[in-house]
């Protein structure tokens, strides 16, 4: 009997401790001067690149391994094909790679999760007013002391993406729109 409790209890915990909110912890700003990012719709699939720009000094220290882990702590999401490249020039990184799982199709009705995208940065579409248009969203500002732009590239439509709007629009992490027949 007492352990059939105990048993319940445990589990109860446990479920209430997963539906709470979790809190968003920032991501270190390292040496990285200034991000630029940009999410593509392709298909049904998510076309990521993060161009980052670096110190003198720390730009001969990054490797494609360090892009790549960096990417994987600060997001949980399906990423595959990753591609780095280097511009000593501009002491710039840019990853590159695909996003899997992100985007859904129901009935006539596409619907993008960005939440992975926005959570570690402690972003919102609606809370941080994003920029809306007819081809997405888009934001520039600080993010963890450092300067970042976000643009999200949707299929283009004839009404603007809005919250919370139909058959186009977007809430605070996701957006969706009309599947063409």
């Amino acid at each position: 009997m007492k352990r059939t409790w105990l048993i319940i209890t445990v589990a109860s915990l446990l479920v209430l401790f997963s539906c709470a909110p979790h809190q968003i912890k920032p991501l270190p700003a390292g040496q990285e001067l200034r991000r630029v990012i940009q999410v593509e719709v392709a298909d049904q699939r998510l076309l990521y690149q993060c161009q980052s720009f670096w110190s003198a000094e720390q730009f001969p220290e990054i490797s494609e391994g360090d892009l790549e882990a960096r990417f994987k702590v600060n997001y949980d999401v399906d990423a595959k094909e990753f591609a780095f490249s280097f511009e000593p020039a501009s002491y710039s990184t840019l990853t590159r790679c695909s996003i899997y799982g992100a985007i859904t199709r129901s009935g006539s009705r596409y619907t993008a999760d960005l939440l992975w995208l926005l959570r570690p940065y402690g972003l919102d579409f609606i809370n941080n007013n994003f920029k809306e248009s007819k081809t997405g969203l888009s934001w520039q500002g600080m993010a963890n002391s450092t300067p970042m732009s976000i643009e999200v590239r949707c299929p283009p439509q004839e009404c603007i993406y809005g919250a919370w709007q139909e058959p186009v629009g977007h809430c605070h992490g996701h957006i969706w729109w009309p599947a063409s027949q």
